[in-house]
């Protein structure tokens, strides 16, 4: 169960990472949406998730890896989409330039990034204790005579 709560513990705290973002500027957590209002929205579904996780905790996992999965793909998309616009914008003659920082790319890469291993690995362990035939049968190697 400890597994459970350190998931449960992250979500929770998403107002805490919204107010270091408002008032201080510090976004570690959702630093991929440029706008405040999509940001904020996003720190709402993942409150609500927190609470879900708090109040059913066998969602738990499933929570985790689903989250972890869409925050890693926007993460992603939001480091490499003005890499793979660079030819069309140098092409049409427009200013080059990238909407984040390197700081902010190792901030959230090196915080959210490892969060999400973490928390992707022990939602998996999760998962595969209440169902162990998820995990598939262990490959047996052959026999050597």
């Amino acid at each position: 169960m400890r597994k459970l709560r350190v998931i449960q513990g992250y979500y929770l705290a998403s107002p805490l990472f919204w107010v270091m973002g408002f008032w201080w500027g510090w976004e570690i957590r959702v630093t991929f949406l440029p706008d405040p209002r999509l940001r904020f929205g996003y720190y709402v579904v993942l409150s609500v998730l927190g609470l879900l996780t708090h109040f059913r905790p066998s969602s738990a996992p499933w929570v985790a890896l689903g989250e972890s999965t869409l925050n890693l793909f926007l993460i992603l998309a939001w480091i490499l989409l003005p890499i793979y616009a660079l030819p069309d914008t140098l092409g049409g003659g427009g200013a080059v330039g990238v909407p984040y920082t390197p700081g902010e790319v190792l901030v959230n890469g090196g915080l959210a990034g490892s969060f999400f291993l973490v928390g992707f690995y022990q939602a998996q362990s999760a998962i595969l204790e209440r169902f162990p035939w998820l995990g598939g049968r262990p490959r047996r190697s052959p026999r050597i005579r």
